[in-house]
Formats: C-alpha cells, structure tokens, sequence
C-alpha cells in the first residue's frame, strides 16, 4: 500500500523551483494544503543507496536526489541537472547551517515536524480499499427497500455504565420474549421508549440508505428475513430490530397533493367534516376540475397549496407510509388517487414524474456526500488492522486467553474487581512482528478501563478487549516502522524537516533583515540607485493624418495653423468633416519602448516628421526626460527583491567557505545516464 503523494510547500522541491521567498510566505500553510498533498499522485522511486555527496558531512543519496530533481520537472520538460545539483547544495548548505545553529532542536521545531508527521502518516495507516467497498456496498442497499420494525430502549450516550448495563439487559430481555413468540408489536406498544409506537405499533415502514443512523441501517440490512437483532446500540439507546421484508428500490416519484388535516384526537364531528370535503374535492376532481386549482384553494397543506400541490422529488422513507404507498402505486404519470387516509389528514395524490433509481457511477457523488466520515475511518481503520495482523503474523496465547476468560467475572466486567496475581499465568496475551503483551499488562489493562465494554459474557468481554488493545498497539507500531516501509514516507519527512529549517533560517538570514533592517536597505538604495533609473521620455503631440498622401497636406496644414491658439480645433475641423476621422491629434508623455517608429526619431525639442502605423505624422516634442534614479517609495518592493538577492549571494558564498561539500563524480555520472534513460 503506497498512498499517493505530491509536493507540500516550503519543501526542498519548490525551494529549488522558487529561491526566493517572499517574507509573507509560511511554512504553516502545509496544514491546510496537506489534504491536497494525501490526494495527488506522484510516481513512486526505488531508492538508490549510494551517497551522491555530502554537505556539511551530511549525505544525500542518489536516490534522494533523483527523487527531488524528478519532481522539479514539469511533464515533458529537460532539466539542466547541472545547473540543479547547484541549487540543490546551496539548499543543503542552508539547512546545514540551521542545524549548526541548533534550530532542529527547539521544541517548536519538533513539535511543527511532529505535526506534519502526525497528519501526513493518517494515510498510511488506513485502508484505501475500504472507501471503495463501502460505496458499493452503499449503493447496493440504495437500490434495496427494507421493511423494519423496533424497540427502542432509551439509554443516551454517556450514561453511567450502571444505567447502559441495565439498558442493554433489558433489550436483550425483550429480544428473548420475542423470539420466545410473543406478538413484536404487542411488545413494542408495552415496552418502547420510541413515541411513535402509538401511532406505528413499532413498524418504521419501508426505508432505504442514509434514512436511519449507521448503526441502525448496518444491522437493518444485515438482518435476514425475519430475523431479529441482537440489542443494537445507536446514540439513542438500544435497539431491538426485526425486518419482515425487502424489495427493489422504486426509485423517486414528484408527488402533488391536496390535504385536509385530522390528527389524531380529532372530534368524530370534525373527522367526518375533513373526509366529506376531501370526497367532495374528488369528485370534483371526477367531473374535470384543475388539480392544482383544487390545490391552492382548498389544500390545509398551505406551504404546497402556493404551487398547486407540488411537493418536492421523494423517495420510499421520506413520506408517510400510506402516504408513500399511495402514491407509488398511481401508475400513470397525471393520475391521482383515490382519498387516502393517514394518522394526520386526509389526501388525494397527483403523480407528476418518476424517476428509476440511478445507476452506480450516477450516484457516486451523492453517496460519497452522504456517507458518514468517522464511520467510513473507523471500518477503513478495522480493515486495516486485520491486514496488519496477518503481515506480522498475530497470535493469541489460547492458554491465557482461556485463563482470562475463566477469571473474569461480572465485578470485573463492571470495572470493580481486580484479578488474583498469584493466579496470573506467566506469559504474553498476544504477540505480532517483534511485539508482545505480556499476561500482567494485559489484566492491569482491563482494570483501568473499567466498564466500557456492556456484556454480561466474559468471552466476549475478553475477546473485545483483546482487539482494543492490539488496534492500538499494532498501530502504533506501524506507525514506528513508516519511514523504512515506505520510502516516499521517509523522503517527504525529509522534505519537511528541511523545509521547516529552511524557512527559519531564511528567515533570520534574509527576510527579517530585508524587512526590519530599513538602515541597511537605504544604504543599498544610495549605492545600487542608478541600477533603478526612470525610461527615458518625451512630453508630445502628435498629429497622424490617415490617408497615403497625406504628407503634404498635412504640413502645410499644420504650418498654416500653428501659431493660433484654435489650431487643433482648426485642423480637425479642416480633415474630419462628415463624422470623418482621418487627424487623429494624441498628446501626453510617450516613454522610450512604447513605438518603435518614435523611439527612432531624434528625441530633442521640435516639430519631427515621422510615419505612425504607416500614415504620415507630424510630433511636437516638448521636453525630453532624460533617465534618473527613481525615487525610494517607487522602487522599494524591487529595492527589497534586489537586496534580498544580494544577501543570499553573500550567505552562500559564506557557507561554502564554511561547509565542506564533497560530491563522488562517478554516481553523479551513472544518474546522468539513469536521467538520460528515462
């Protein structure tokens, strides 16, 4: 399993792509690009292990390299790898020199490392598979209708562990007086906490995915035929469930509808007041009436009655049983049925549409919506746990494990009694790879954590406890072992701790000293000004006549006006006649660049004549600008980029007399010809 991965910021990969980071840039970012990075691929490389070279007598292997030279490339691009091993040691040479000034050993260094490794390995230690299996198997029970009755135990989550365990018993006391014979909804009436039972007797009806909570939906369609739970835990208390059908999902109808209320408790001169007027409304219906105009003007249902009726697309679990089976039986779309009675009202129903259930890859993105996400990591983590078992080889010790399932008594289930150590067998619970569990360890274990698992069965209690602890220990020890399973793990740990000391030491180095050293600045502003100069320019008007023998005309024209002060009113007047526009008059500053035809002129003072865009054009220079040094507050974020330039070159260029840099030529050569191979 190699979970994909792609280059997190401030590492040593975009480093070597951007040298030069701009103060505002943080390495804390990766927190909230990490999701990005867990989802991108990237192609996974055998590591090679000999040492490419070594800087400040830290050694950068071949493989090591390669892997951040690869990564450097866009698709289908020629590095120089020259050009980047010299990028690639002046970015060691940094992170040598962070090192040297113990920054890897402060606690926020560690911590922020601990961070990354923390959210980065969660990918690792999960099963990619499972999402996969757990949207098929969603979509399998989309297209499945479950018909589920049930008894409710009230016990809500976090209740004293006295209060769950009486719970649980008495939902396993119900399951047995049902399974003994007695009548589900005679037992439900009597005994559930769920309200709805006066009015359901417990039947929930028919319902399809994501109608129910998890725990409930898993055991609804886990369930055979007429079968019946054990007690099933949900945030509400505990369940007892028993399934009496199963059909193909009939998809989605658009239901309309016209209703006259009568709930429960309705007066007998009232109920029948509601039935004559949803039978007369029928009738009415019969002889040719508008269904929506019936709607709006009789409907109690107001919310609908606006549109006609019109409900929105439902499905089987989101209307009221009669109701729902009302209106999936009207065949035809435009039919209605006849008056339909439910516990609330009386209605009569319109089908408008309906729609067949959808396909798989139809309705992938609404399941992966829907699906519950700390559902989903719990069975991914279960399956992962169970491959990890079988990769390092788990073993239970059946004598202990017999031992502790004789020796463990309802005290002890409750979190109340303790084991006899002098009975304790010597020995291990468990052992897997190189890890064990020793018997003592295991038994304090089961006494600390008191009463969280509810039985009043010890070999269950004993196997349940056993599997909470191995998933914690078994995963802790994957977790150890990462960096060597996983090469890509350990060279992004890598990239991270040099990034982290990167932008800490560029930091000190360069970035606080560009931003807070204003003296220094100044002074390389004095020294490095005429590097930052004005673009030599003109004050000038420009006449351009658009016509190809416009030269003459356009001279005697301009000579003949210039002098009064109307002269370019004058001008236009005398050209652009009938909405013509053939002067067009342009005045303003024009900076050297702008038009190559201007630029090749002799800038002074001056009537010029000149061909713009292939017409004839006379320019009036009025001043010439000569370049000179910009002002400070115009140059300052170049000033800043320039500086900042200037102090890595001299950083560098300390560290290399600083730190000894060796590199073997002859693996240098053979990654070459790796390179030009690939």
């Amino acid at each position: 399993m190699y979970p994909s991965l792609a280059n997190p910021p401030t590492t040593a990969g975009n480093h070597l792509n951007n040298r030069l980071h701009p103060p505002f840039m943080k390495l804390k970012s990766l927190l909230t690009l990490l999701s990005v990075l867990l989802t991108s691929a990237t192609v996974a490389q055998d590591p090679a292990a000999r040492v490419l070279m070594t800087v400040a007598g830290d050694r950068v292997t071949a493989g090591e390299f390669l892997r951040m030279y690869r990564k450097s490339l866009e698709p289908g691009q020629e590095g120089d790898i020259d050009s980047y091993l010299q990028l690639y040691v002046n970015f060691k040479l940094k992170v040598a020199d962070a090192k040297s000034e113990g920054i890897d050993t402060t606690r926020t260094f560690r911590n922020e490392l601990n961070g990354y490794r923390t959210q980065l390995a969660q990918n690792y230690l999960t099963d990619p598979d499972t999402r996969e299996k757990v949207l098929k198997q969603t979509y399998q029970r989309y297209l499945t209708e479950v018909n589920a009755w049930h008894v409710l135990i009230s016990c809500p989550e976090g209740a004293e562990p006295k209060d769950t365990l009486a719970a649980w018993q008495k939902a396993a006391g119900i399951r047995e007086r049902i399974t003994g014979g007695e009548s589900f909804e005679d037992v439900a009436r009597a005994s559930s906490d769920d309200p709805s039972v006066k009015v359901n007797g417990g039947n929930l009806g028919y319902f399809t995915v994501f109608q129910m909570i998890t725990p409930f939906e898993d055991a609804a369609y886990t369930l055979r035929k007429g079968a019946v739970s054990e007690p099933v835990r949900t945030p509400y208390g505990y369940h007892i469930i028993k399934v009496t059908d199963r059909r193909p999902s009939r998809g989605k109808i658009l239901p309309a509808h016209i209703m006259k209320i009568s709930p429960p408790g309705t007066g007998e001169k009232e109920a029948k007041a509601a039935e004559d007027t949803i039978r007369a409304i029928y009738r009415k219906l019969l002889d040719g009436a508008s269904f929506s105009e019936l709607a709006g003007k009789y409907s109690d249902h107001r919310e609908s009655a606006s549109r006609g009726g019109k409900l929105d697309w439902l499905g089987t679990g989101e209307l009221i049983t009669e109701l729902s089976e009302a209106a999936f039986s009207i065949r035809d779309t435009g039919g209605y049925s006849e008056p339909v009675r439910t516990p609330y009202a009386w209605h009569i129903i319109k089908l408008l549409g309906r729609k067949e259930p959808g396909t798989f890859e139809e309705t992938r993105s609404l399941l992966e919506s829907r699906i519950n996400q700390s559902y989903l990591n719990s069975l991914s983590k279960k399956s992962f746990i169970e491959k990890l078992k079988k990769e390092y080889g788990f073993r239970i010790n059946q004598a202990a494990y017999m031992w502790f399932v004789e020796n463990t008594d309802t005290i002890i289930i409750q979190g109340k009694g303790k084991y006899n150590r002098s009975l304790l067998p010597p020995g291990n619970i468990y052992t897997f790879a190189n890890q064990r569990l020793a018997n003592s360890e295991f038994a304090s274990y089961i006494e600390r954590r008191g009463s969280r698992i509810v039985t009043s069965d010890p070999e269950y209690f004993i196997k349940q406890s056993i599997e909470t602890r191995l998933a914690d220990q078994i995963i802790k020890y994957e977790d150890s072992v990462l960096e060597k399973k996983y090469p890509d793990f350990g060279y992004l740990m890598t990239e991270f701790h040099d990034g982290i000391l990167l932008f800490e030491i560029s930091g000190k180095k360069l970035w606080n000293r560009v931003q807070e050293d204003s003296t220094a600045l100044m002074a390389y502003y004095d020294a490095h000004r005429n590097e930052f100069l004005t673009t030599r320019a003109i004050d000038a008007k420009i006449y351009t006549l658009r016509s190809k023998k416009g030269d003459r005309k356009l001279g005697r024209t301009y000579r003949k006006y210039s002098r009064l002060p109307e002269c370019d009113s004058m001008m236009l007047n005398k050209f652009n006649r009938n909405g013509d526009t053939l002067l067009v008059i342009r005045e303003g500053r024009f900076e050297q660049g702008q038009d190559e035809q201007i630029d090749a002129m002799e800038w002074s003072p001056g009537l010029k004549s000149v061909q713009v865009s292939s017409y004839h054009s006379l320019v009036n220079i009025i001043k010439v600008y000569e370049p000179e040094p910009r002002p400070f507050s115009e140059v300052q974020g170049e000033m800043m980029t320039a500086y900042q330039e200037y102090l890595e070159k001299e950083w560098i260029k300390q560290l290399k007399e600083k730190y000894t840099v060796k590199i073997d030529d002859l693996v240098l050569e053979e990654i070459k010809k790796q390179i030009k191979n690939d």
